[in-house]
């Protein structure tokens, strides 16, 4: 049997889809819109990923949160289309890309302002209105838990539930990931390993309105990719079966709104 924080991985399944289509859409296409890339450069050793994450995770991820204050109006941002690197795979400055939705937009983050743990140079920013009520940051996963999970106990605390969970890797090996969660009310923050590859990770800080704006995006999701009704006649239902069954739902649905009043949402309940 799951535990209720295995199931949590799960927990937005749909709208976790369309956040990293959101992700892989914008690093296609400012692949193909980047200019020829410059002469060779005498190639550098680069610092070892982890211990970086554990100089500078928290200090970055502070501060990048500060910027992008949860709770606040979303930052005016300049297009990433004129702040990207020659090669078209980083940005130079805080940046949002204009494909967004109106609900999940990309904010881009410059390299030296971002924390070492963050896995590329964007996340997903869920906004309502203009206020921005959610962050939903990719990591490193398995390769870099330990510094995400240092920066997130330096801000929020000692996590209320925190486990590890067994999963394998692409290769079939068996590797532990942190599964955390922490909450300053109403804020709800979630740290966990993607089951299909431990390799990659994501932070999510939400306030009950973004959860809200993924739910409905998961019900959107689902919408269009039921099927279609079946015609009255091929194994449909006929007018009159529909309108009575209607006619129940409406009665239904009436009693239970005159009995139940409306349920508050309970950041964090999971």
């Amino acid at each position: 049997m799951r535990s209720r924080f295995q199931e949590c991985v799960l927990r937005f399944p749909l709208a976790g889809l369309a956040v990293a289509a959101l992700l892989a859409t914008s690093v296609a296409q400012a692949a193909t819109a980047a200019p020829a890339a410059p002469a060779a450069q005498p190639a550098t050793k680069a610092p070892n990923a982890t211990a970086t994450a554990a100089l500078d995770g928290k200090d970055r991820f502070s501060t990048m949160l500060d910027t992008l204050e949860i709770g606040s109006p979303l930052p005016a941002l300049p297009d990433c289309a004129d702040h990207r690197t020659p090669d078209g795979k980083d940005v130079t400055a805080y940046c949002v890309e204009l494909r967004g939705d109106g609900a999940m937009r990309q904010v881009g983050v410059p390299r030296d302002q971002r924390p070492a743990f963050m896995d590329g140079p964007r996340l997903v920013a869920l906004v309502d209105g203009n206020a921005l009520v959610g962050v939903i940051v990719p990591t490193d996963g398995i390769r870099s838990q330990d510094a995400a999970a240092q920066a997130l106990n330096a801000r929020y605390g000692k996590p209320f539930r925190q486990e590890m969970v067994d999963m394998k890797d692409k290769a079939g090996k068996d590797v532990r990931s942190i599964h955390a969660g922490w909450m300053r009310k109403p804020l709800t923050v979630e740290l966990y390993a993607i089951p299909e590859n431990p390799a990659e990770g994501t932070i999510e800080l939400l306030l009950p309105q973004a959860r809200a704006l993924m739910a409905n995006r998961d019900a959107e999701v689902a919408k269009s990719l039921a099927p279609p009704p079946a015609p009255a006649g091929k194994g449909g239902k006929s007018d009159k079966a529909e309108k009575t069954d209607k006619a129940e739902k409406t009665e239904k649905s009436d009693k239970a709104e005159k009995k139940a009043p409306a349920k508050p949402i309970n950041p964090g309940s999971w």
